[in-house]
Order: C-alpha cells, then sequence, then structure tokens
C-alpha cells in the first residue's frame, strides 16, 4: 500500500489523548467517522454526531467495536477511560448546539478538548439558480451551527486550556465554481471563525482565560473519496478527477484517512504552535494557504 501512496492500515499510536473529550459533528460514516477512530486510537472519548437514529449503530455500536479490535489486535488494553457515545443532533435543527452541549454534560461530566466540525451541508448552489431557503440552509449549516456549538462550549466554560478546534473547510474556498457558489462561500467563512477563534481563545483575553492555550485551525480538504463525491454519479466523478488530478501533486482520490491523520496531527501536542491557520489536505491541489 505505501507505494501506491495510499494510507497504512490502522495500527497503533501513541496514546497521547487518554483523558481527553472530543466532540466530532457528522461522526457516523466519512471522514467524520476516519477522524473519531484516529482520536479514539489514542486513547480520546468521543462524543460523535449524526443527523438520525440510523446513524447511531455506526458509531455505538460499529466504531465501538473496531476500536477495541484495533487494541486487542496491537496487544494493548483499551483505556479505561475511553468512552464512545453517538448523538442525534442534526446540524439543520435550530436546537442542535444546545444538543450536543447537553450530551457532553451527560456523558462526559461537562468536558471537551477537541471539537471537530465536519458535518456541512454540501449541496451545490448554482448561480442562477438559488433559492432564500438554499442559502438559508447553507448558512445554517456550514456557519451559524458551528458558530453556536462552539458558542455554547464557551457559554458553558466546557473548554479545557488547551483546546483544539478545527473546522473543515474546502478546496472550493479558493478554488471556486459556479455550481457551488454556497459551499465555497461558507467554507470561507468557516476559515474565518477560525482565525478570530484562534485570537480570542490563545490566553490573550482575560474572559476565555479558562481556556487558555486554545487553538483554532481549518483545514482545506481536497477531493477526497467519500459517499458524498461517489454519490454524485460517475460522470460528475469523472469531471472531479479532470478537474483536480492534473493540479495535484499525488494524482489520486484522497482517502478519509488521510485527511484525519491530518486533523489528528493538529490535535496534538505537537500542533500546540499552529493557530488561526488553513492546513492542506488536498493532495497537493491547494499548496499555499
Amino acid at each position: 500500500m505505501a507505494g501506491n501512496n495510499l494510507p497504512s492500515k490502522p495500527r497503533s499510536r501513541e496514546l497521547d489523548l487518554i483523558n481527553k473529550v472530543a466532540v466530532i459533528s457528522g461522526c457516523s460514516r466519512g471522514i467524520g467517522r476516519a477522524i473519531a477512530f484516529n482520536l479514539a486510537s489514542r486513547g480520546c472519548s468521543i462524543l460523535g454526531t449524526c443527523n438520525s437514529e440510523g446513524g447511531l449503530s455506526l458509531i455505538c455500536s460499529k466504531l465501538n467495536d473496531e476500536v477495541s479490535s484495533l487494541f486487542d489486535a496491537t496487544a494493548r488494553q483499551r483505556p479505561a477511560t475511553l468512552k464512545i457515545v453517538g448523538k442525534v443532533a442534526d446540524i439543520f435543527s435550530p436546537g442542535c448546539a444546545a444538543t450536543i452541549a447537553d450530551a457532553v454534560a451527560e456523558s462526559f461530566s461537562s468536558r471537551v478538548d477537541i471539537f471537530v466540525n465536519s458535518a456541512c451541508d454540501p449541496m451545490p448552489g448554482t448561480i442562477g439558480q438559488m433559492t432564500a431557503a438554499e442559502i438559508s440552509h447553507s448558512l445554517l449549516g456550514n456557519v451559524q451551527t458551528p458558530v453556536l456549538i462552539v458558542e455554547e462550549f464557551v457559554r458553558r466554560k466546557y473548554f479545557q486550556p488547551n483546546s483544539r478546534i478545527i473546522y473543515l473547510s474546502s478546496m472550493r474556498a479558493r478554488t471556486p465554481w459556479h455550481m457551488q457558489l454556497m459551499y465555497g462561500s461558507t467554507k470561507s467563512a468557516g476559515e474565518s471563525l477560525c482565525r478570530t477563534w484562534a485570537q480570542a481563545f490563545g490566553g490573550k483575553e482575560e474572559a476565555y482565560a479558562f481556556m487558555k492555550g486554545t487553538t483554532a485551525n481549518s483545514i482545506a480538504v481536497g477531493l477526497t473519496q467519500t459517499d458524498a463525491i461517489m454519490d454524485c454519479g460517475p460522470e460528475m466523478v469523472k469531471q472531479f478527477q479532470d478537474e483536480n488530478f492534473p493540479i495535484q501533486s499525488i494524482p489520486r482520490f484522497g482517502q478519509p484517512e488521510d485527511v484525519a491523520d491530518v486533523v489528528g496531527m493538529l490535535c496534538g501536542e505537537d500542533a500546540r504552535w499552529i493557530t488561526g491557520c488553513v492546513v492542506s489536505a488536498s493532495g497537493g491541489f491547494t499548496k499555499l494557504v
């Protein structure tokens, strides 16, 4: 696999996140699920959200079992503190943020060390065809709900010192396409949110001293082989390949694990000096951010 520049098989990692709690939105599949697996393999407890009851079994049962299997396969004991909890919290529901915060209080004693905003509205916004409802939908899912989640965690003082906030952005934030106006613009807004959060939460503002040292970064995600992409149909997938592969330094589909490893790096102690940045996870499609 290494020769094809693909992610390595699941492997044992340093248990550097024991006793920490990560909240990951959109955790039942794709990139969000890969991030949850990465962090849990390092001892981190997970509150993963999904938009329906059907996603709960993928988090509470399947993901939980796969994490246990990894520890068994590597002859290591699963940390006793490692807990994986799922919660239905639709990002298009006005009560989403409060639902997540209440779940943190119930399951993890009101503690958050990592928040990864993975869930989003991926729908196209074709210029000349958009409705007010479509525009509002994208703003709600990609901007308003992430803001409200962070607001709840800050207001309730759930964030711990040296926490990590990570917003999954997209190459579309700087490589626009007329069929994704709202997607690209809302992802740009998410990057701006991270810059402001980074400025506020690092330790300069007395109001947020309880979470000093917290970093906030966004990830410019490139073409990744997820259900959201592959369900677009073969013609659209081919169009994406034709656009992306010639520009990428590594001409292949990204895998969810490729992105998860970048997110995982930012969640660790070694990334303590990286904040307010956009980090590219695109195989070289976006080379400077």
